[in-house]
Parts: structure tokens; C-alpha cells; sequence
């Protein structure tokens, strides 16, 4: 169990519960390790007082993940973020483990059936759409939460490099998307964690799933101007959603089917060279 944590000493000593009650309902031999990355308040001592071994990272959320796996000993790894709430009645972390122990998946990602408005714009105008396009195989594979910090792989499947801030969680997924022989997605219950916002987060995003798909052949680099005037039309249509909006659901729709048929409209006659 790996446990990313800025500065969360409000929250560490209940994350460290939950992790240890989900290796105990697996009834494995596991360990607890919490990456405390670039704190400046006492996690790590709250985190070490609750029975969890503590390693020190730099600020960043790649960098804590990145540091935690490498120090962690088990052939599988659990990443949770550190100040989740998770209502389930079987621990979240089990749920995650079970298929691997089980052997239907080498990779699960958290598929949480609750998100507030921000998670469901980035799938619905940005992720849905461009990823169908460019990554089309990813969408069963991943559920309706890839961004989710909550996810598990057997060792071999870590990467060895990651961005250093949030988009970090893209990069996993990204990764397990090329290398994983079974990436599934796990249908969890109700939840919650802090909303803080990230402005900067979506156009890292939109950057690295469009580096990786130039990478690997999906589309060619000549083609990245007209993805990036996409992304600025539809990213301009996400900012102007009011919170007020009487059908959040209805707006839901249609900002897929705007953002599925702008992408058709300016990039799919450049697709290829």
C-alpha cells in the first residue's frame, strides 16, 4: 500500500487505518507506506504513529508515487490517495487487490460511481472523446474514472519515470494502456475527497495523451495544431459551464457530443499524413 501525502496530517492516521483494514480483510502479509512529499506539517509523524512506514519525496505528486513504489517490497502495489473517504462496506483496497490475487487482471483502475461536475467535464469534453479517437482500445479498459488515484498493479507494471505534478495519474494509466495484458476497472462505492482546484491540469493533460499518441503511430505530429485549436474551443466551453445550470446531467451529454462532433469536424479530415 502505497499512500501519496502533502501535508495531510488532518487526514494520514485514517487513510493508514483504511489501508491496513483492507490488507487485513485480504488476509495478506502486506505493509503500509506512506510517501510524504515535500511536507511541511506532521504527516509523517502521524503517519509512523499509526503503523505505516514513512519515506520522504520531493513536492510533487509523481515524485511521491514514484518514491513509494520504489521502497515498497510486495509484488503488488496499491496506490490510495491520502485524503479519500471511501463508504464501502469491503475496504477499497481489497477490491482493487482481489482481481490481481485472483489472476483475471494484472492492472485496476477505481471506477467511482459518484464524482462531483469538475471529473465528469474532464471525461465527457476531453478524455471520451479524444482518447476514442486516438486510443480507442483504452475506454473499456479504464471505466468511467482514469484519472482515479485509487488503482493497483503488480510490480512489473510501475513505470520508472512520471511528470512530476497530477497528470501523473494519466501517465500510469497510459502506461498499464500499453503494457498491461488485463486492465480492468473496478466498480467501487460512495466516496468523497477534497475538490482543490488544478487550472493548469487539463491543458498537462491534453498535452501528454497527445505526445503519447504521436509516439506510438496513432496520429501524426502534423496533425497536433488542429487538435490543439480543439482543445482551446472545447476547454473555453467547460469554463463557462455555470453551476447554476438547471440540467447537469443533460449538459453532461451534450458537451461529449459537441466535443465528439468538433474533433470529427476540424481534425479527422488531417488524421494521417
Amino acid at each position: 500500500m502505497v499512500l501519496p501525502a502533502h501535508n495531510e496530517e488532518s487526514t494520514i492516521e485514517a487513510a493508514v487505518t483504511a489501508a491496513r483494514a483492507g490488507l487485513s480483510e485480504l488476509s495478506v502479509d502486506g505493509e503500509v507506506i506512506v510517501s510524504a512529499s515535500g511536507c511541511t506539517d506532521k504527516t509523517a509523524k502521524f503517519a509512523e504513529d499509526a503503523g505505516a512506514k514513512v519515506v520522504v519525496a520531493p513536492k510533487g505528486k509523481g515524485e511521491a508515487i514514484l518514491s513509494g513504489v520504489k521502497s515498497a517490497r510486495g509484488e503488488i502495489v496499491c496506490l490510495m490517495d491520502a485524503d479519500l473517504d471511501y463508504y464501502g462496506e469491503t475496504p477499497l483496497v481489497a477490491l482493487l487487490v482481489e482481481p490481481l490475487i485472483q489472476g483475471i487482471a494484472d492492472a485496476t483502475i477505481s471506477n467511482l460511481y459518484w464524482r462531483p461536475m469538475y471529473p465528469d467535464q474532464w471525461l465527457n469534453g476531453f478524455f471520451a472523446p479524444l482518447a476514442g479517437l486516438l486510443l480507442p482500445e483504452i475506454l473499456p479498459k479504464v471505466g468511467s474514472t482514469p484519472w482515479s488515484g485509487q488503482r493497483a498493479a503488480r510490480r512489473s507494471l510501475w513505470p520508472d519515470t512520471l511528470p512530476s505534478g497530477f497528470t501523473s495519474d494519466l501517465a500510469i494509466t497510459l502506461h498499464w494502456n500499453q503494457h498491461a495484458t488485463q486492465l480492468r476497472p473496478v466498480l467501487t462505492d460512495d466516496w468523497f475527497n477534497p475538490i482543490r482546484p488544478k487550472p493548469e491540469l487539463l491543458q498537462q493533460d491534453f498535452r501528454l495523451l497527445v505526445d503519447h499518441a504521436v509516439s506510438r503511430g496513432r496520429i501524426s505530429a502534423a496533425a497536433t495544431p488542429e487538435l490543439e485549436s480543439w482543445f482551446q474551443h472545447i476547454n473555453a466551453l467547460i469554463n463557462s459551464y455555470d453551476e447554476a445550470h438547471p440540467d447537469p446531467m443533460g449538459y453532461e451529454r451534450n458537451l461529449f457530443e459537441t466535443a465528439h462532433r468538433e474533433l470529427q469536424r476540424r481534425v479527422l479530415r488531417d488524421f494521417r499524413e
